[in-house]
This record gives structure tokens, C-alpha cells and sequence, in this order.
């Protein structure tokens, strides 16, 4: 973190590779190494701070409009703060606190590299805010928790779900000593949606119980971290119902896990927030999919165009993925005029946005 170097596009790292690159965040020193303390320039509480409020603008693009727009800035703004972490002279406390927004200014490039498929890009950036979160020391455990989940997500969405789960099981042993609340949500939820995946329900359902148990357990919640705040309970219940979804492509009683996903991600669309644009289209494309799944045909066509719609507002290769994950979960259901018009609602889209 405190070298020369500016971080690398390397392969894509799965499997063994990849827990190996992350595994050195599960030790985490009770003091890192800071920056030479001989070098010019002292850095003060209010440069961090300054850090923090440009981190939390990028992630509200992110939000908002999706990653195309703004990631090459954020991964400059990356560089910006890396050189001035290297170089300046900071006290304990101070460092600290510079490692751990180091490490979330990481996540939201890395986050927003992924957005738009530079998945390489994307894995350096979250790996790197891993080395930050590690020199923060016990201060970088929560952050670092975070990284993992991006990890573990990205790892899902490439279709890895045993690196995710590995993953998500790593970030939730490292952050065990820290108190229940959205982030144990956040990693339960996650760790849940790749048992679905895997086919083990059993396992699906404790985690998604620990999840919320731990949600119940949240103290203070105007403490919660910008880079937490977007699993709210919108976020949980649509994740429930992802899972319930999945679920039940291995549940012989296939109908009642399409009524529950479809329950649950009514119940969180109604509560999303209006800015939240790209996670108001995954929420219609997940509910396409389950009404879908459902037998709702009729229901399925007319939640693909609200999705369409969305579509026009963020620049998000993730959401064009899911997209197209409709599309052939809609050529394999049976022939219907609904299907054909929503398959030719996305083929319209995707021709424009492509």
C-alpha cells in the first residue's frame, strides 16, 4: 500500500488464488505500518474527512446512474489519496483513520469497475482496499469486511459461487469480535444467496435467520458507515426474496418458493429509495424472474418493461447481465405471446444500450 507501485491489472484471480490473495486480512496487526514519518507534509483529521465526503459523492453517482459515468474519476481520485497517504506524516490515530478511507475509496472504484465489466480492474481495486484495511490495523476490520462482500459478489456474478461463499465465510470469521448489526446482515444475506445457489437450503435458511437476528441486534443506527448504509431493510427484504427465488430452482415445492420471493420483493421494492435507480432495476428484474418463475406471464411482460424503463437511466453492464439472464430464463418458458413480447422488449433495449 505504501509503495511505488500503482495497482496492476492482473488475471482475474478464482479459486485457491484468490482466498490466497485475501487471506493475509484475516491478521490483522494491532498497528500497521504507517508512512515515514520523516517525509514532507502532515495530513490532519480534516484531510481525511475531505477523503470521506468525496468517497460518499462517488458512491451516490454509483447509486444513482450506475459505474459508467464516473469510475475512471473515482480510480484517479484512488491515486490522488494513495500518493498522499504514502507520503505524508500522520499521527497513530490519524493513520488509522487515512488506511480506512484509503481502503473504502478503494471499494466504491472497485465497486463501480465491476459495475461496468472491467472485472480485472475491479478485483485489483478491491484487493488493494484490502491492504489499506489491513494496515488500519483492528480499526480496518469493519471496512475490510466490506471489501470481502464486494469480493464475494463479484465472484457470484461471474458465476463462482464457491469462491463467493468461501469469501463471505472469511469475512464473516474475521469480523466476529465486532457487534451485531448491518454488516453481519449484509455477509449473512450474501452467504444465504450463494447456499441458494449451491442448492443447500438448510443452510440457506440459517443463514438468512442469523441475518436477521443480527439486523435486530443494531444498536445505534446513526452510526452506521456510508458504505453499510445501503442495506437497509428495502435491501434485506429484496435479498430474502433473491434467495426464496433461487431457492427454488432446488425445492420440489417450487410454487410456494415463487409466492414467497414474489411477497418479498414487493415488499422491499415498495420501500426502496427513489435514488437508488440501479437497485430499483434489479429489483424489477428479480421480480420479472419470479413471477416468471411463478407462472405469472401476464405479470412477468409487464414488470420486464418498468425494468426496460430503469434500464435508460444508469450506465450498468451488471444490469444489461441481468437482463440478459431474463431473456433466456424466458426462452426456455413455454411459449407464450407474454414471453415473446417481453423477450422482444429486452432484445429492443439491449440493441439501444449495447
Amino acid at each position: 500500500m505504501t509503495d511505488d507501485a500503482a495497482p496492476t491489472v492482473n488475471t482475474l484471480l478464482h479459486g485457491l488464488q484468490l482466498i490466497d490473495a485475501v487471506q493475509p486480512w484475516l491478521h490483522l496487526p494491532d498497528h500497521g505500518a504507517l508512512p515515514d514519518a520523516t517525509r514532507p507534509g502532515r495530513i490532519g483529521m480534516s484531510d481525511v474527512a475531505a477523503i470521506q465526503a468525496t468517497t460518499d459523492i462517488f458512491r451516490s453517482l454509483d447509486n444513482a446512474h450506475g459505474g459508467g459515468l464516473s469510475w475512471r474519476a473515482v480510480v484517479g481520485q484512488l491515486h490522488a489519496v494513495t500518493d498522499k497517504a504514502r507520503q505524508g506524516r500522520v499521527s497513530d490515530e490519524v493513520g488509522r483513520q487515512l488506511f480506512v478511507s484509503v481502503a473504502d475509496l478503494a471499494s466504491v472504484a472497485g465497486w463501480m469497475a465491476h459495475d461496468v465489466g472491467r472485472h480485472e480492474r475491479a478485483q485489483d481495486y478491491l484487493l488493494l482496499g484490502l491492504k489499506a484495511a489491513k494496515q488500519a490495523g483492528p480499526d480496518g476490520a469493519a471496512i475490510a469486511g466490506h471489501l470481502l462482500n464486494c469480493l464475494a459478489r463479484q465472484a457470484n456474478h461471474l458465476g463462482h459461487p464457491g469462491d463467493a461463499l468461501d469469501l463471505v465465510q472469511l469475512a464473516r470469521y474475521g469480523t466476529r469480535k465486532l457487534p451485531p448489526g448491518r454488516l453481519r446482515a449484509m455477509l449473512c444475506t450474501l452467504e444465504a444467496r450463494c447456499h441458494a445457489v449451491l442448492g443447500q437450503l438448510p443452510d440457506c435458511g440459517r443463514a438468512l435467520g442469523a441475518a436477521e437476528d443480527a439486523l435486530a441486534a443494531e444498536r445505534d443506527v446513526s452510526e452506521t458507515p456510508s458504505w453499510a448504509a445501503w442495506f437497509d431493510s428495502a435491501e434485506y427484504q429484496v435479498t430474502v426474496g433473491v434467495c426464496e427465488h433461487l431457492a427454488a430452482e432446488h425445492d420440489p415445492n417450487r410454487g410456494h418458493r415463487a409466492a414467497r420471493a414474489i411477497e418479498m420483493i414487493q415488499v422491499g421494492t415498495a420501500e426502496r429509495p427513489g435514488e437508488r435507480t440501479r437497485s430499483r432495476a434489479f429489483d424489477q428484474i428479480a421480480l420479472a424472474r419470479a413471477t416468471l418463475r411463478a407462472g405469472h406471464l401476464d405479470a412477468a411482460d409487464e414488470v420486464t418493461a418498468t425494468a426496460l424503463d430503469l434500464l435508460g437511466q444508469v450506465n450498468s453492464t451488471r444490469v444489461i447481465d441481468h437482463l440478459r439472464e431474463l431473456d433466456s430464463e424466458l426462452a426456455a418458458a413455454p411459449a407464450a405471446k407474454e414471453t415473446s413480447q417481453a423477450r422482444e422488449r429486452i432484445r429492443t433495449a439491449l440493441s439501444a444500450a449495447t
